[in-house]
Parts: structure tokens; C-alpha cells; sequence
């Protein structure tokens, strides 16, 4: 995320194309979920912010989950560009989902 940031997602392409297409174990889940959502967000443009939202959404019962994801695509809001948007209209769809 850091080099994201640092660097934008032109350089950082190569790497979370490895880091999300390996295998994650995690008890709770979450980082398999997470990644779903970083996969639609950072990689694959076409596909859908708001569907890959609500699979997140309805993924599991882990109530952080969604708060960490906040501050996460806060960092992506500030890339600007076309992730910028979609980290934006990832975090409105969180937002409106935890607040109702």
C-alpha cells in the first residue's frame, strides 16, 4: 500500500497482481476478502466497484472489517484518477451500509 501510495499504481501493478493472486489461510476470513475487493479495486478496472462492495459486505461477521477498509480506500481516495473514484465509491457504499 505504502508504494502504492508513494509511487501509484503504474509501478505497483506487478506486485499486487502476485500478492493477490497467492493463497490466503486466515481464520476469520478477512483477508480473503479484503483481497477480493483490492483485486476488483486495483486490477481489474471492468469489473464492478459496487458488486465486489457487497461481497465484501456479506462476507462474514466481522464487524472491524469493514472500519480497516475505510482507512484504506481514505489512502486510495488521495491517488486521484480513475482508482481514486472507485476507491470513492467503494467508501460511500461502506459508509452507507454501516451507518443505516
Amino acid at each position: 500500500m505504502l508504494a502504492t501510495m508513494e509511487s501509484g499504481i503504474e509501478t505497483c501493478t506487478e506486485q499486487w497482481n502476485r500478492l493477490l493472486a497467492s493463497t490466503v489461510s486466515t481464520p476469520e476470513g478477512d483477508a480473503t476478502r479484503f483481497f477480493g475487493l483490492f483485486r476488483v479495486l486495483l486490477l481489474e478496472p471492468e469489473n464492478s466497484v459496487a458488486e465486489a462492495t457487497g461481497l465484501f459486505l456479506a462476507g462474514g461477521p466481522n464487524h472491524d472489517a469493514p472500519t480497516d477498509l475505510l482507512h484504506y480506500l481514505a489512502e486510495l481516495s488521495a491517488l486521484g484518477g480513475e482508482l481514486a473514484n472507485r476507491a470513492r465509491q467503494c467508501r460511500q457504499l461502506i459508509a452507507e451500509h454501516t451507518s443505516g
